[in-house]
């Protein structure tokens, strides 16, 4: 058994738990001064946790937190327009939205790293697509980077996982992900051998984990997979 972990603890918002929170959680702004952050807003939420530990912060409250998002929001152009969700009569009136994109969630870190004084920066690996991105994301964390992992297929969805304290395995958290960033904090590797490399992650304020070949699976060969459903490189 193996595991790689970050140094110092995942972010904790405090004012919205009693426990706190793992990470930031896009469905605490409903507000409609964020625009449609609730449903679109994982892209900002995974930037600025990433940027709050690259510069040490580890924990703040949520009236700062919320300050920090809202930065994001003004400070990258076309961030609310991107999140916003046009329905499209053509399929039913599905709704669909951009998103957040890769340049912009990199901006807004590597601007904030710069204020800091901090020489890290980011930058996106989608068009190495995964060839030895596994390999990247331990060498990352190992440095005590979190990772900013997006999961994206153009079909089907990646089942989520909660630590299991009886039997110190994995079960189906009952909830299924696409189109979603979410952010790497550890790598769990030979713990149960139906999840040989589990992956931890933070979304929605929460630690969950991935089954790494199950994702593989989950992408496929697809070219478009592999650049969208791609990982940020800290260097």
């Amino acid at each position: 058994m193996q595991q790689i972990s970050l140094n110092d603890n995942f972010i904790k918002v405090t004012g919205v738990d009693v426990k706190g929170s793992y990470g930031g959680n896009q469905g605490w702004f409903v507000d409609s001064a964020f625009g449609n952050l609730s449903r679109q807003g994982c892209g900002v939420i995974a930037a600025v946790d990433t940027m709050l530990y690259l510069i040490g912060k580890n924990e703040a409250a949520i009236e700062s937190y919320s300050k920090i998002v809202r930065d994001f929001c003004h400070e990258r152009r076309l961030s609310r327009l991107f999140m916003k969700e046009i329905s499209i009569r053509k399929h039913g009136n599905n709704s669909f939205a951009i998103g957040i994109i890769p340049i912009q969630m990199s901006g807004f870190i590597n601007n904030r790293m710069k204020a800091y004084g901090i020489k890290k920066r980011v930058k996106w690996n989608g068009i190495h697509g995964h060839k030895y991105m596994y390999q990247k994301m331990k060498a990352m964390i190992s440095m005590n980077n979190p990772v900013i992992w997006s999961l994206y297929s153009p079909k089907g969805k990646l089942k989520l996982y909660v630590k299991t304290d009886k039997t110190k395995g994995f079960s189906y958290a009952g909830q299924s992900v696409n189109n979603h960033y979410v952010t790497a904090t550890a790598i769990l590797e030979g713990y149960v051998p139906e999840h040989p490399r589990m992956i931890e992650i933070s979304s929605w304020g929460k630690r969950y984990y991935i089954d790494y070949d199950e994702y593989l699976k989950y992408v496929g060969k697809s070219l478009i997979s592999g650049y969208c459903s791609n990982i940020f490189i800290v260097k």
